[in-house]
């Protein structure tokens, strides 16, 4: 049964998001896509509860880079513990109203060229509010 419920909700949020073809920022070298995937590429609002690098609980808001029904790239002002449990809830479209409580795992953690640092997350359950 979950099963099922997961493959609804993954098709449900595949409906919800309006995807672009990913490019590659080099015209020199093409590589192939590697996800399996998917992602919309779009900068969404969300709001985050997780674990920092020093272990402490942090509460903050994001912003999500890109996401897809199985893994979201976000931008944060703090580091966080990789491998920990995230929490987030993001408005995915815009105007409509749907929002997703997303529960995570920290995959990545790198910092950027504006100071913020880029999280890698894989979706591990999702539901929407």
């Amino acid at each position: 049964m979950y099963a099922i419920c997961e493959q609804r909700a993954t098709e449900f949020l595949d409906d919800h998001l309006h995807f672009r073809e990913a490019t590659n920022s080099s015209s020199e070298v093409e590589f192939p896509e590697r996800r399996r995937k998917p992602r919309l590429i779009d900068s969404l609002p969300a709001r985050i509860w997780g674990i920092d690098s020093e272990g402490e609980f942090l509460s903050l808001d994001s912003q999500i880079e890109n996401i897809s029904s199985s893994g979201l790239f976000l931008r944060v002002s703090q580091e966080l513990r990789v491998s920990s449990q995230i929490s987030l809830v993001v408005r995915l479209i815009n105007g409509s109203g749907v929002m997703a409580a997303i529960r995570g795992k920290v995959l990545r953690d790198e910092a950027l060229l504006d100071g913020s640092r880029g999280i890698a997350v894989k979706i591990t359950e999702h539901c929407f509010l």
